[in-house]
């Protein structure tokens, strides 16, 4: 037995607490529609993510760690356009909800939000099967946003922090599906699957920087060619260069998806600014490769200097 849909909702506002409250909620949670309150001379960014148990994470796993995790994703995306976060919606379906679910769900969820500097405002929950839709707003200085399309020919090619940690973690399910938030080692694979890390300062100094920049989700091979194909610009990339994550190998860290970090690219020239903007944020950025003239407008991989070929990365359909 549950407490209803409203008495649900209760539980979760109380939770989130001052997760759901702050100057710029003129109407929050419990209202038919959330009322806030854009700054002016900014542009408003908003993004939609959905994770559905048994493709985006473990079904089975505990209603925190799929809240903190959910949050997360979602937020990667603001900060891959520069934006400074402010707002969250989460829709919740399941086939049951029991009130220490939702709280559970909730704690790791406001947890997120606290991290990334984040109100959540309101929601849905529904009966069905078990997915979690999130809806992040943020804002930016009016025409500031980083998009995928301004990559040019002789721009380097960076990477925030370091691939693949998550694809270790998936590699070892039962492991993965039974851990505890609260106990998730920082240095660990399955702590980079759960709790992965939104770039989001680093991505506000971009602005000024960076020409592209794209969130690694799909994998840095899926998301690279994105943002080659909207730039209309072909690129290199040096296998040997690339972070990776301790135990990891490069074309499987290339490949794989879930890191939630950065592939940017920037002119030669700031090339002394991102690395201190990176020593500032303290997020690694590694430049990997070049940007080119000519097609196909997609990427070219080479390890040991002979070209290689990569899997397509995670797909969606």
């Amino acid at each position: 037995m549950t407490d209803g849909e409203f008495g649900l909702i209760g539980h979760i506002v109380d939770v989130l607490d001052d997760a759901a409250r702050g100057p710029d909620v003129a109407v929050g949670p419990g209202d038919d529609a959330a009322v806030l309150c854009v700054p002016a001379g900014r542009q408003l960014v908003v993004s939609t993510d959905t994770l559905v148990a048994g493709r985006h994470f473990p079904e089975g796993a505990a209603p925190d760690l799929i809240g903190y995790r959910s949050m997360a994703a979602a937020v990667s995306d603001l900060a891959a356009m520069g934006a400074d976060p402010a707002w969250a919606t989460v829709s919740l379906t399941a086939p049951e909800l029991a009130p220490s679910s939702a709280k559970q769900f909730a704690t790791g969820f406001g947890k997120a939000a606290r991290q990334f500097g984040i109100k959540i405002v309101g929601g849905n929950l529904a009966r069905g099967p078990q997915s979690v839709t999130v809806t992040v707003h943020g804002h930016v200085p009016a025409n500031t946003a980083l998009t995928r399309s301004g990559a040019q020919a002789g721009d380097r090619i960076y990477v925030t922090g370091a691939l693949g940690g998550a694809a270790l973690a998936l590699e070892d399910m039962p492991r993965l599906r039974n851990c505890a938030l609260a106990d998730l080692r920082e240095d660990s694979p399955r702590y980079r699957y759960w709790r992965p890390t939104p770039r989001l300062a680093f991505g506000v100094g971009l602005r000024s920087l960076a020409t592209a920049a794209i969130d690694i989700s799909d994998g840095f091979a899926a998301d690279l060619a994105h943002l080659c194909k909207a730039s209309a610009v072909r690129c290199e990339i040096d296998l040997e260069r690339l972070p990776t994550f301790a135990g990891c190998g490069p074309r499987q860290a290339a490949s794989a998806g879930d890191d939630y970090e950065l592939a940017f690219t920037a002119p030669p020239r700031v090339h002394d600014d991102i690395l201190a903007l990176a020593e500032q944020s303290g997020v690694a950025a590694t430049n990997v490769g070049t940007m080119l003239d000519g097609t196909p407008f997609a990427p070219a991989w080479f390890l040991k200097g002979q070209p290689v070929r990569l899997p397509a990365g995670f797909r969606h359909f």
